[in-house]
């Protein structure tokens, strides 16, 4: 008798696994090892980290002149003007943080700028007229300086009101004659210097305008 098994499927001498693989590849195509349909949304995926750090950058930028205009805003807003009635004068203070860097007495472009603000608002006070004094304090708290340019808070905060005097001299906001600078260091605080709050009160920088009287004989 012939054998029956002369008529099995066909099929049984392939592997139908791998026809299933091949009619997959030529459906989807092959490019390397990554099917088209991967590749393509991760092109997708790219171009949009591209913009993403497009964006990224142009909202750093943004942020950054924001800041500079925050910072300049709030110099006036922290800006504090007494007047002082029995000696007709005003005094002008200002954090010192927001002038310079810790331990130094270099004015970057923003401290520059914020003071020409300064500047006007001592020229509204004193409307031209003769006989004033512009008096700059520097003043610190009292943790001593370990390194740097200074050897003392007496001699940085010296070194901060003179900086101050040359740029309103510098740019002629004011005559020469009509300036003084002085550094007080830790010596004459506006509190005790035992928080950091306070001690962050106590470095500043005041700005004196008074108004000398002269007799007549």
């Amino acid at each position: 008798m012939k054998d029956n098994n002369i008529y099995k499927p066909i099929e049984n001498d392939f592997d139908m696994d791998t026809l299933e693989e091949r009619d997959e590849s030529k459906k989807i195509g092959v490019f390397g090892n990554l099917p088209f349909d991967i590749m393509m949304p991760y092109a997708d995926l790219m171009s949009l980290l591209l913009v993403f750090f497009v964006f990224f950058f142009i909202f750093s930028d943004f942020n950054k002149g924001q800041l500079i205009a925050e910072k300049n805003q709030l110099l006036v807003e922290k800006t504090k003007l007494d007047s002082l009635l029995k000696r007709n004068e005003r005094v002008i203070t200002i954090p010192s943080e927001i002038l310079f860097e810790s331990g130094k007495a270099d004015l970057d472009i923003n401290a520059q700028m914020g003071l020409e603000k300064v500047a006007q608002k001592i020229t509204s006070i004193i409307n031209d007229e003769g006989g004033w004094d512009i008096r700059i304090e520097g003043h610190t708290d009292n943790v001593p300086i370990i390194g740097g340019k200074y050897a003392s808070n007496w001699e940085l905060s010296t070194a901060r009101a003179v900086r101050i005097v040359k740029f309103f001299m510098e740019n002629q906001f004011f005559p020469p004659d009509q300036m003084q600078a002085m550094g007080y260091g830790k010596f004459k605080p506006l509190v005790p210097n035992d928080t950091k709050e306070h001690k962050r009160m106590n470095r500043r920088v005041e700005i004196k305008v008074s108004k000398k009287y002269y007799r007549e004989r």
